[in-house]
């Protein structure tokens, strides 16, 4: 279990926390989510002992390609996405869960922030004015740089992420971050954590990728 940072100062607003992360096509303004992970803490129930009362790892048709780069780094072709549901097919499930936050809490926190309420907007929903908490941001000022994710969790004596990274593992890491920071232990993994994160709650079986020349040769022309 990572121990809590040294002269860590209180971070703490609020008693209800979402931790999120989301894996997108890019960048830039134009692009859209393509993976959407969650954990609800309450930290009265987590001081008692128990785990995150809700999460979620979803995954959606963002209605473009993804950049290459990006590509490798969320690890879903393109085919893969035009077979999944679009965000707002989810959008009114997944609200509540950002509005019953006190804060929500994610590394890199504005890149977070500007597609989920792109996401939440295109969907035709608003989500409140809510205080949105940066982890980095906060591990920078307290340690210096590097303060991205893969070196914080390094230095914290966690396991690398490698090259793919998934959106729910990603948002456990950045509550095990916050934890930290804040002196405070982290809850063992829920049972089925680890099986949600490798396949969202709404994962649609992509149809067999068409074969080039395979009607030619089947009908002999």
């Amino acid at each position: 279990m990572a121990k809590a940072a040294k002269g860590a100062a209180p971070e703490i607003h609020g008693r209800h926390l979402l931790f999120v992360d989301v894996e997108t096509t890019g960048l830039t303004y134009q692009d859209r989510i393509v993976t959407l992970g969650y954990l609800a803490l309450d930290l009265d129930s987590h001081r008692a002992g128990a785990p995150p009362a809700h999460f979620g790892h979803y995954i959606f048709n963002p209605g473009q390609p993804s950049n290459p780069f990006a590509a490798a780094v969320h690890g879903y072709d393109d085919w893969t996405l035009r077979h999944q549901q679009p965000f707002p097919d989810h959008a009114d499930h997944i609200l509540p869960h950002f509005e019953k936050a006190d804060m929500i809490v994610a590394h890199n926190a504005s890149f977070d922030e500007r597609f989920i309420r792109t996401a939440f907007g295109e969907a035709g929903l608003s989500l409140a004015e809510k205080r949105f908490h940066c982890t980095m941001r906060a591990w920078r000022a307290l340690h210096g740089s590097p303060a991205g994710l893969d070196p914080v969790i390094t230095r914290l004596g966690l396991k690398s992420r490698g090259k793919q990274h998934g959106a729910l593992e990603d948002a456990w890491l950045c509550m095990r971050v916050y934890l930290s920071l804040n002196g405070l232990e982290c809850p063992g993994e829920p049972a089925d954590f680890r099986q949600l994160g490798a396949r969202p709650v709404n994962w649609i079986d992509p149809e067999p990728r068409p074969i080039r020349g395979a009607r030619k040769i089947a009908g002999g022309y």
